[in-house]
């Protein structure tokens, strides 16, 4: 019984894992096609990232608030349900992704003047406004995704998904290099690549829907009668404290990545190597905590509490086995990998020294997003809210500040405060699962 809640939890993670798997192998593609060109490019990206995360976060939580609730309606059968809050999340998140955009530009000034180095700030202007721009089809296409994923459909974003990033680095090697007659456009060509392929998703996924009856019945039944404000609000009110978790917990790793760049622009090229690579594993455990999001509701949807609780506590296991991997991975080859990024001697170095920080800190990032996940489940947002603000913001941040500068351990001292918070995370995420589900 046991072996089959981890293999009902596989057979839906796959493709999830899959899907945001493959965005992070654009991002590591990125960052080793920029990383040939040199470490200030590589550092533009690292810097340019941390800003757009941070903003890009806050639309992605509000996307992932339609999966609990078109998964709690779906397993009801109440597909009219399904299909109202379906529409109602395309025009929230349209709306937040323009006002998103907005603010980014609104950024963009401020950007000379938050501590970078001068060479690093001179060149990311393109490349930061390309990809701020895509964010638009971005959100649109996790829209559709997230309902796909509601009611239990994890594949056709997936091949949306990984035939859109085999895309983005075609380009990138053709608009960074300048070949096949295209311009020779370094960090703004890997931008311009990144905003192509996220145009072409959102229109792969609603042609690929519009070809299958089992899912454009949701869009037939849209209707101005379905358009509700009670729905918009409801959606708001489930994803804004998604957004506002993520949002802290990557702002505390952005503020991290901003104090590396105090250190220098070598320091912030190593970051930007491991921090591809977090990004990389984090996204498999994603996987594992967006299928924990859709079982715990569907279980909740029928009643089944103990059901919810079982599948949660799956998910935190299977995570924890998956992330062990990758600590391991890391441990052994981190040289190795860090040298397929650039060949300077002295960013691989820094970069082998992060990485002996992120073995432990891929086991609390495993267990703290997963139980994150079947927290979602259960359409509980507002308290994890909360516990990230204190595991994150005054554990995560001043620990890091006080190893790095005032212990003086640098880099290491620095992401061992993070992995700290999400430790605190994690232990607190998993209690008030376990609470919930009593």
């Amino acid at each position: 019984m046991t072996k089959n809640r981890y293999l009902e939890n596989l057979k839906i993670a796959a493709p999830v894992i899959l899907s945001l798997a493959g965005q992070s192998v654009v991002q590591i593609a990125d960052s080793i096609m920029v990383g040939r060109t040199g470490a200030t490019p590589l550092a533009a990206v690292s810097f340019a990232g941390a800003i757009i995360t941070n903003v890009m976060v806050i639309g992605l939580g509000l996307t992932i608030g339609l999966t609990p609730i078109a998964g709690m309606h779906w397993a009801r059968s109440e597909f009219k349900r399904v299909s109202g809050y379906f529409q109602n999340s395309l025009s929230v998140n349209l709306i937040f992704s323009l006002l998103l955009v907005m603010l980014l530009f609104a950024i963009a000034p401020l950007m000379p003047h938050l501590g970078q180095p001068t060479e690093v700030t001179s060149i990311v202007s393109g490349y930061y406004m390309m990809v701020s721009v895509s964010l638009i089809p971005m959100m649109i296409f996790l829209t559709g995704k997230q309902f796909l994923e509601g009611i239990g459909n994890t594949h056709l974003s997936m091949y949306i998904t990984l035939f859109a990033n085999a895309l983005n680095i075609l380009l990138n090697y053709l608009l960074i290099y300048g070949k096949g007659g295209f311009p020779e456009m370094g960090i703004d060509g890997a931008g311009l690549a990144t905003l192509i392929s996220r145009l072409i998703m959102p229109i792969s996924l609603f042609a690929a829907i519009n070809r299958k009856d089992t899912y454009m019945r949701f869009i037939r039944m849209f209707s101005k009668e379905n358009f509700s404000l009670r729905e918009h609000l409801h959606l708001i009110r489930i994803g804004l404290p998604i957004s506002g978790q993520m949002v802290i917990e990557f702002f505390s790793l952005s503020a991290i990545t901003f104090m590396m760049g105090w250190l220098g622009t070598k320091s912030l090229a190593a970051n930007q190597i491991v921090q591809t690579m977090i990004n990389f594993t984090f996204m498999i455990a994603n996987g594992v905590a967006a299928a924990s999001t859709i079982l715990v509701s569907h279980s909740i949807g029928t009643g089944d509490m103990k059901g919810a609780k079982r599948r949660g506590f799956a998910g935190i296991r299977l995570s924890v086995a998956v992330m062990g991997v990758a600590s391991l991975t890391f441990l052994l080859f981190g040289r190795e990998i860090s040298s397929l990024f650039t060949t300077d001697p002295e960013v691989v170095t820094i970069a082998v020294k992060i990485f002996y920080v992120v073995v432990f800190f891929e086991i609390f990032d495993g267990l703290q997003v997963t139980a994150l996940g079947a927290l979602r489940g259960l359409a509980d947002t507002g308290k994890p809210m909360f516990i990230a603000i204190f595991s994150y913001l005054f554990i995560s941040v001043p620990v890091a500040y006080f190893a790095g500068f005032i212990l003086n351990f640098g880099e290491m001292g620095l992401m061992s405060g993070f992995a700290f918070g999400l430790l605190i995370a994690a232990i607190l995420f998993i209690r008030r699962f376990s609470l919930l589900t009593k």
